[in-house]
């Protein structure tokens, strides 16, 4: 009987602790769309932009959300979650996400490049070296990897932090990973954070990271006015994309996958937790 109420007190014990811990897990900014689930068909697309479902028969289904086509040139795409989300930029929060440029049969010219954006507006820039973001509404923040060199430019490919609808970096590094930038094997797992600055400002540090299980990690930071953008006082920020290939025939895509047949909704959640863990991981490997 003692060690039925010693079971019983411990496993309430590990109850309590678990509740206590959720209001920190609600109170986190931000979203792993690396650990999903993922459905691109529900975002709302612009320019070249196409999403589609599909199981390959490899025992997966696939979200994918394609920006540019890849062996297909002059084009520029967007695409942005449907919901909006309220974020307080005196706390921190942070994106995780999946991105890969395909190796194409014949790799051409490399270019232009593809960005994580958080926008009070969605929509889709200018193309070429404007990577679908410059032009962009002007109160917007964005992760970016230029993958087309100019003279006075970082060398690309450069990861870099964007702002206002600018493509002159706030910061930027230079990776000096060159054609191996395009894997046809692995996703890089993308990271978006911000740290405020603890005065209630509004105002903090922006860190852009990319990471690879083969090729490592890279990052940049920047520090960040969201009142001079006007972000601060929108309530409600959207997430997404943009990308374009100018003259060059890159393609710029995301995708997430789940063991098929597609779960019920209720075991989304756990399903979501496994694959977390899966790329966190894999981030962990890189890293």
């Amino acid at each position: 009987m003692h060690h039925h109420h010693l079971v019983a007190h411990r496993l309430a014990a590990a109850a309590l602790l678990a509740a206590s811990l959720l209001p920190a897990a609600r109170a986190q900014q931000g979203l792993d769309l690396s650990a999903g689930p993922v459905d691109y068909t529900t975002w709302t697309l612009f320019g070249s932009a196409t999403a589609q479902n599909t199981t390959p028969g490899n025992g997966f289904t696939y979200s994918l959300l394609s920006l540019t086509n890849p062996g297909t040139g002059d084009q520029a795409g967007a695409a942005f979650a449907p919901q909006a989300l309220a974020l307080d930029f005196n706390q921190p929060f942070s994106f995780h996400f999946n991105w890969y440029i395909p190796l194409l049969a014949e790799p051409g010219l490399r270019g232009d490049g593809m960005a994580f954006v958080l926008t009070t507006q969605p929509g889709l820039g200018v193309g070429g070296s404007g990577l679908g973001y410059d032009g962009s509404h002007p109160a917007s923040v964005a992760w970016a990897i230029d993958t087309f060199h100019f003279d006075g430019e970082p060398v690309s490919p450069s990861l870099q932090i964007l702002a206002g609808g600018s493509v002159a970096p706030l910061a930027a590094t230079e990776t000096g990973l060159g054609d191996r930038v395009r894997d046809p094997d692995f996703q890089w797992f993308g990271q978006f954070d911000y740290l405020p600055s603890g005065l209630d400002d509004n105002r903090g540090t922006l860190t852009a990271s990319m990471s690879h299980v083969n090729l490592g990690s890279f990052s940049a930071s920047a520090g960040v006015d969201f009142d001079a953008l006007g972000m601060a006082s929108a309530g409600a920020v959207f997430y997404g994309f943009t990308a374009s290939n100018g003259l060059a025939t890159d393609g710029h895509a995301t995708s997430w996958g789940a063991p098929v047949p597609v779960p019920e909704p209720q075991t989304w959640l756990l399903m979501a937790a496994g694959l977390g863990m899966v790329g966190w991981l894999a981030r962990r490997r890189a890293a």
